[in-house]
């Protein structure tokens, strides 16, 4: 009976040992899943983060594009402007002209009706 309660005591120690463990193997596996969890959590937060950075940087760069284009387009605009104003002085010194070689021929012509541009 003695080595029967002795070998029960053994298995009972062994059996106690495989529980604990099993109770730390399984721990340990709890552990590791935070572990994990709290690393994919901190990679998806990078990701995010960086995603972020990324898309304000594209911002600013398409911005200050965006603004370099648009004083480019001022900039032609204006000298656009200065163009056409000095095309219509060209034309208005052009009218002139051709107004003051009109009243000159007329005078010489003795008419007094206006002379056109058509007539020969």
């Amino acid at each position: 009976s003695s080595g029967i309660n002795a070998e029960y005591g053994a298995l009972k120690g062994s059996l106690t040992q495989a529980i604990n463990i099993a109770e730390q193997s399984t721990l340990q596996r709890l552990e590791l899943a935070e572990i994990s969890d709290m690393q994919e959590k901190q990679k998806r937060s990078y990701l995010k983060e960086s995603g972020d950075l990324r898309v304000k940087e594209v911002k600013k760069i398409a911005n200050a594009k965006l603004k370099s284009c648009a004083e480019i387009l001022q900039e032609k605009e204006v000298e656009h402007e200065r163009t056409m104003e000095k095309l219509y002085e060209k034309i208005s010194r052009l009218k002139m002209q051709c107004k003051t070689k009109d009243d000159m021929i007329q005078s010489l012509s003795g008419d007094s009706r206006p002379v056109s541009p058509n007539s020969t």
